[in-house]
């Protein structure tokens, strides 16, 4: 298993600005040397010593995770605005899927709004599978494609290879693999997943406002959050923003390093960044919680920041 991210960011997107590009070109220039300039290798690890959040980006795009079970099997976790770039990836394939598996957590905006976009659900040679184990989803996905809101509608303009599916309880089984499901703390609900390939496991568990109740060593909780290797997690705020923003649906980085550590995740990625985060605030998030971690006795915790456009081994 590998999985990508499209889209990292919550509530919206936030492409970067022409001012946060020229602070980044000012903050690079600055640190220029006249020995990095004398030639190609000097220039090269010049660039490599500058830290990520200037040689580079997280991501402006909202939620969207591409896990590939194999080259040729994938599943995609929510459809926010990085599932357009996903889409436009995928028609460079060759040859192209002609089958796509997505599972949402929810429907706030920042988890459909790339759909409408997503080109393979135009085409009726490609099969499209929606999943929620919420009852109507095909009615509430294709509420957002009305007039006056949009200019077409899924059902006169989107192929009719479209599928939609209620998740049952138990979970539901795709390519042989069982998914699991289980409800999270956000407004309106919300749904993590949890799937198992071999020995490895990954979890994806975005928009939740973790509570006491999450960390209880119930046999429920255990056979959903225990040993992951990868936990994606939301880690959308600072400690002080999460109790400012009590019941917004989303939780500290420093309690997620708190629930990934109870839980013996092997690696934990920050995910569902806050929109108004440079990418210098996300990198000292994300150096805090590595703090952090290692001051609770976390120690075999590894953490990192979702960052857009990257693909890692589970």
């Amino acid at each position: 298993m590998r999985f990508t991210v499209w889209g990292a960011r919550g509530s919206f997107p936030t492409p970067l600005t022409p001012r946060a590009i020229q602070s980044k070109i000012a903050s690079v220039v600055q640190r220029i040397k006249p020995s990095d300039l004398v030639s190609s290798d000097a220039r090269e690890r010049f660039l490599g010593s500058l830290p990520p959040w200037l040689f580079g980006t997280t991501g402006g795009n909202t939620a969207c995770v591409q896990l590939e079970l194999d080259d040729s099997r994938q599943l995609i976790f929510d459809a926010g605005s990085g599932i357009v770039e996903l889409g436009l990836s995928q028609l460079r394939r060759d040859p192209a899927p002609t089958e796509y598996h997505i599972l949402f957590t929810h429907f706030h905006y920042d988890h459909i709004q790339g759909l409408p976009f997503f080109p393979h659900a135009f085409n009726p040679g490609v099969a499209v599978h929606f999943y929620s184990p919420v009852e109507g989803l095909q009615e509430i996905l294709s509420r957002q494609m009305q007039h006056p809101w949009f200019p077409i509608t899924m059902e006169d303009k989107m192929s009719k290879n479209l599928h939609f599916h209620r998740i049952p309880p138990e979970g539901v089984e795709i390519y042989g693999h069982r998914i699991r499901w289980r409800e999270l703390n956000h407004p309106g609900r919300a749904f993590g997943y949890r799937i198992d390939q071999g020995e490895r496991s990954f979890g994806y568990v975005t928009d939740v406002e973790l509570r006491e109740k999450d960390f209880q060593r119930t046999e429920d909780n255990a056979a959903f959050f225990e040993n992951l290797d990868v936990m994606i997690i939301d880690s959308q705020y600072t400690l002080d923003e999460a109790i400012e923003k009590y019941n917004w649906g989303h939780s500290s980085f420093s309690l997620a390093v708190d629930f990934a550590v109870a839980w013996g995740a092997k690696r934990m990625f920050m995910f569902h960044h806050e929109p108004q985060y440079s990418d210098k605030k996300l990198q000292q998030n994300v150096q805090s919680a590595r703090w952090y971690a290692n001051r609770i006795g976390g120690t075999d915790l590894e953490i990192q920041l979702a960052t857009e456009g990257v693909t890692i081994d589970v």
